[in-house]
């Protein structure tokens, strides 16, 4: 079990790491911690980043969990900036982060897979309706007899020679 002060010296070497103007340097705050600069410093630093990772891991997480608030806040203020791009990176990041991407939300959107072949069909036929130009042909059903297709495309090979003799 290492000295009282080596604990010490750790818990400091912690704090230095994660925090301050050493933050990352882990000679620098292996000075700082109090071990000595004559020493080899980067070698401790070195050595304590490695020892204490899982505690230095834990502190940079209790850190990022503490200001997180703080963060989410200046995200909200960004997404009412007067410039769009900065509306537009921030919306997508604040997406991105919430683990929403274009095929993300591609697959949560294509549930086709679910839908029997009736549901399709139905879907398909409200579809042409709503679409005016494939509406005009006369196909408002995907039901229509063959006849009625027949006798459709026979009317517009008459509008079409009309047309052509204008």
């Amino acid at each position: 079990m290492p000295k009282k002060a080596d604990l010490e010296k750790e818990i400091k070497f912690i704090e230095y790491f994660t925090e301050g103007k050493f933050a990352g340097n882990a000679t620098q705050s292996a000075i700082a911690a109090g071990w000595n600069k004559d020493k080899k410093p980067a070698q401790m630093g070195a050595y304590l980043r490695k020892k204490l990772s899982a505690e230095i891991r834990k502190k940079n997480e209790e850190r990022i969990s503490n200001t997180s608030g703080t963060a989410i806040s200046v995200l909200k203020d960004l997404l009412l900036s007067d410039q769009d791009s900065v509306r537009l990176n921030t919306a997508k990041l604040i997406l991105e982060l919430g683990s929403f991407s274009s095929q993300t939300i591609n697959l949560n959107v294509d549930n086709t897979h679910q839908k029997s072949d009736e549901e399709l069909v139905s879907e398909l036929n409200s579809l042409v309706k709503a679409i005016p130009s494939l509406n005009t042909i006369g196909t408002n059903s995907l039901n229509d007899s063959e006849e009625d297709i027949e006798q459709e495309n026979n009317n517009l090979e008459k509008k079409k020679q009309e047309i052509v003799k204008h």
